[in-house]
């Protein structure tokens, strides 16, 4: 609590705890510019001087590394005073809300997936039939340029290669609207215990005949006591893995290195680790809460649906896991993924 000649009045405890933590015996009788210095003073001015002119709560979020590692504070400063009088004296109370802040991300997360889900059954049929029409009609087209031909009749030299573009239309649009159906569809696929080493290492034997995977080094680092997965998927793990190894394949270009690894987590809820380790682009701090969002992509148009991350998201919530991303430009991205190796009832 600070006075109106910005002078610190009290100091919790808490406050005199952690890395940048001052004693209450250093703290109070001096200004707040003099004990903290992670802000410059005019800002910090500003802030205390709108709360004493205006007489309103004051409420914003901010970021910090202090600790090591980024966390979210909220920092909220309250107006004093005696009956209707001026405003005395203001009150500054920070909160670690990173755990809040995951959580509300993640749970927003899951309610755009569920609105997605909703719009895919709500259209399918109305998108899927006239797909169909448009495949059949290409299809009847194909087989009346190949009887004119027969015919000794000339054709366009480009008419063969529209329709191929046609169907190669249809069928990534079908991709799509399939992709969309993951999020409605009742998940009835088999389950069982599945080791996840296995399930990475048929991942790799897949993707080894894609000719820009040859051109990668692949790093894998598997634990080989690591515990089975008791309730989960096999194919629609691959699928996971499929498409981060395929996306950490675009981040490092022609040529790179992968590392694969899996670990042990700290609990049953987060038994198995696994992690998909590029030295790629990275991504933007800006684009890292949105990219597992459906149709969000950072690829160049045509390289991508921006589903991906979106299905892999679902197939995981839906083992019980979760999957995390840490990454910053220039510096490649890790991609997590966390699984629980006790059984949900």
């Amino acid at each position: 609590m600070i006075d109106r000649e910005y002078r610190i009045q009290a100091w919790n405890r808490k406050r005199e705890t952690g890395m940048q933590g001052v004693s209450r015996e250093e703290a109070i009788g001096r200004t707040i510019f003099e004990i903290l210095h992670r802000q410059p003073p005019e800002m910090l001015r500003r802030e205390f001087d709108d709360v004493f002119t205006t007489g309103r709560i004051q409420e914003y979020q901010m970021e910090s590394l202090a600790t090591g590692e980024l966390r979210t504070y909220r920092i909220t400063k309250i107006p004093m005073r005696l009956g209707d009088s001026a405003v005395t004296h203001v009150i500054t109370i920070g909160e670690d809300v990173t755990d809040w802040k995951e959580a509300q991300q993640r749970f927003a997360q899951a309610e755009k997936l569920a609105a997605i889900g909703q719009l895919a059954a709500g259209v399918m049929h109305e998108i899927n039939n006239p797909l169909a029409t448009i495949a059949a009609c290409a299809e009847s087209l194909g087989f009346k340029l190949e009887d004119v031909k027969k015919a000794g009749s000339a054709i366009p030299a480009d008419a063969n290669e529209y329709l191929q573009i046609i169907d190669n239309e249809v069928s990534r649009c079908k991709q799509i609207v399939d992709g969309l159906l993951d999020f409605s569809r009742p998940k009835q696929a088999l389950k069982e215990r599945v080791s996840l080493n296995e399930v990475i290492e048929r991942t790799l034997l897949l993707l080894k005949h894609h000719v820009r995977f040859k051109k990668l080094t692949v790093i894998p680092e598997f634990d080989a006591d690591l515990a089975r997965v008791p309730q989960a998927n096999g194919e629609q793990l691959v699928q996971v893995f499929m498409a981060l190894l395929l996306n950490a394949m675009d981040a490092v270009g022609d040529r790179g290195t992968i590392t694969v690894r899996t670990r042990r987590g700290t609990n049953a809820e987060e038994g198995v680790v696994a992690e998909v380790v590029d030295q790629g682009h990275g991504i933007a701090r800006s684009e890292l809460s949105k990219i597992f969002e459906p149709f969000y992509t950072t690829k160049a148009p045509g390289r991508g649906t921006g589903l991906g991350l979106s299905i892999c998201y679902g197939i995981i919530q839906e083992h019980g896991g979760r999957i995390e991303v840490d990454s910053a430009l220039g510096q490649g991205s890790t991609f997590r993924v966390l699984l629980p190796t006790v059984e949900h009832r």
